[in-house]
């Protein structure tokens, strides 16, 4: 009878995996360009910013508008603005459910192509905005209730967006987070805090000495995403046949 193994692998060893499968020869183009079309998005959005009429002086030009304009009118801006927030959002959640079916294509070496990628996010998306909407809630409670019932609930449900997006629609996926993150809590804190050291730290340090320096480090931002997907294979490979 085979003895399964739960002895979980290094963090550091699953980083180095990552690395080298997101720039492998015929993943690095892929992962370049995951990691730059954030960066095109976020200059064109500064760039309407910075020549949009009235962008001078935003403030005054908010002011004189609202006050030329009636009250029916500010209400239609109003539910438009908010209508464009909750589409961004959308929008933002499908893009997570694509990155993380390219991560799972990437590491059982079956990508091609994009459009399927694209296609299989689509059919998710709901399910994991509504996901990732409980998890912020309840998330948002507990970093209410002096902090660390939120940090509790941040690590217990991190593989909840993961789950929402690959596992069949049968899988509850904060049950099954918090199933995964069972006992073995520090564990998964502490194998999330390498992206914060060796991702975000490095960037802002970048950004400080010049902004071309953060783009660049940037670009390795999905090699982090890829990382914590083998953080959660990892977790469900070693983790206990349920009763």
């Amino acid at each position: 009878m085979d003895v399964m193994d739960t002895k979980l692998a290094s963090p550091f060893a699953l980083l180095k995996q990552a690395w080298a499968l997101g720039y492998s020869k015929s993943n690095v183009l892929l992962f370049l360009g995951l990691g730059t079309l954030p960066q095109i998005l976020s200059f064109g959005f500064s760039a309407l910013l910075a020549y949009a009429p009235g962008s001078n002086n935003l403030e005054s030009t908010i002011t004189d508008f609202l006050a030329q304009t009636n009250g029916w009118m500010i209400a239609a801006i109003g539910a438009l603005a908010l209508l464009g927030i909750v589409l961004m959002i959308y929008v933002g959640t499908w893009y997570s459910a694509f990155l993380y079916r390219v991560y799972e294509a990437t590491v059982s070496g079956s990508n091609g192509r994009l459009s399927s990628h694209i296609s299989s996010a689509r059919l998710v998306t709901k399910r994991l905005f509504f996901t990732s909407i409980k998890v912020g809630v309840y998330a948002t409670i507990g970093f209410l209730l002096f902090v660390i019932p939120g940090i509790i609930i941040t690590v217990r449900y991190a593989f909840a967006p993961l789950i929402a997006t690959l596992e069949d629609s049968s899988v509850s996926p904060l049950g099954e987070s918090k199933r995964l993150v069972k006992n073995r809590f520090w564990k998964l804190a502490g194998r999330g805090l390498i992206p914060f050291f060796l991702y975000s730290i490095p960037l802002s340090l970048f950004q400080s000495l010049h902004p071309l320096l953060g783009a660049l480090w940037s670009l390795s931002s999905p090699v982090f995403g890829l990382y914590f997907y083998l953080v959660y294979l990892d977790f469900k490979r070693t983790a206990a046949v349920p009763a």
